[in-house]
């Protein structure tokens, strides 16, 4: 079902990380595995190079979609495919995951080099993130999809509800190009202002139909100040 090849060294403790995610794995090398990043084997000769959770994240990933995706499916017989995906990219979301591995304090139980860990890859929102989907994958493999699905249902959906609604998530210009599109409209984004020097620039943008401003928004990059603009704009329509 499952090969890994385990190197030579002191074992760790699993049973505090177990206890944090509520499930006791029958092959604790899976959460080992699940908890190595890729720079580990740079400063140990003797880890194999496939060793590192990559593959389990890989896996996570999958799993990961499937269940938020059926329990969506579930929930909301009345949304249709769009708002389908949009809710589900929101619980699927890298900061998403990375807040639920901080709330599973995965940081500290990572596995990597010095180096990784003297640039602050315990708390890289990347790492964090990747790190919770190969927990994900290695509790699949370890307890199958209904092990899976139920850590999901009692862990990552427990608060779903509140961050379906949470604005920080929302795709603005998504949602605002949805609904312009069902009316047979295209927004067009436009730079207002931008000031600052090249390190440190701020951009102003508007957001029009058929030349009429419906939106503004400001930004240290582009995209964020065209986010700014979306939700203005969405904003705005919600209001009329």
């Amino acid at each position: 079902m499952f090969k890994v090849s385990l190197f030579s060294g002191k074992k760790r403790r699993r049973s505090n990380i177990e206890h944090r995610l509520g499930y006791r794995f029958k092959h604790p090398e899976i959460l080992q595995l699940a908890l190595t990043h890729r720079s580990l084997k740079n400063e140990d000769d003797s880890i194999p190079e496939s060793y590192s959770n990559e593959r389990l994240e890989f896996l996570g990933d999958a799993v990961l979609e499937l269940v938020v995706a059926a329990n969506l499916f579930s929930d909301f017989p009345e949304s249709e495919e769009g708002d389908l995906t949009e809710m589900r990219r929101i619980l699927v979301n890298g900061k998403f995951l990375a807040r639920k591995a901080i709330a599973l304090d995965l940081g500290k139980e990572i596995r990597m080099s010095v180096g990784e860990k003297e640039s602050g890859g315990m708390a890289k929102s990347s790492i964090l993130a990747d790190t919770y989907e190969a927990i994900l994958g290695a509790i699949f493999i370890d307890g199958g999809i209904d092990a899976a699905k139920r850590f999901i249902e009692k862990f990552h959906l427990t608060d779903r509800d509140k961050h379906l609604n949470s604005r920080r998530y929302q795709n603005f210009k998504g949602l605002l190009l949805e609904r312009l599109q069902a009316e047979g409209k295209q927004p067009e984004y436009r730079i207002l202002s931008e000031t600052g020097p090249d390190h440190k620039k701020l951009f102003e943008i508007g957001v029009f139909l058929k030349g009429n401003k419906i939106g503004h928004g400001t930004g240290k990059s582009k995209k964020s100040a065209e986010k700014s603009a979306a939700r203005d704009a969405v904003s705005r329509m919600s209001e009329h």
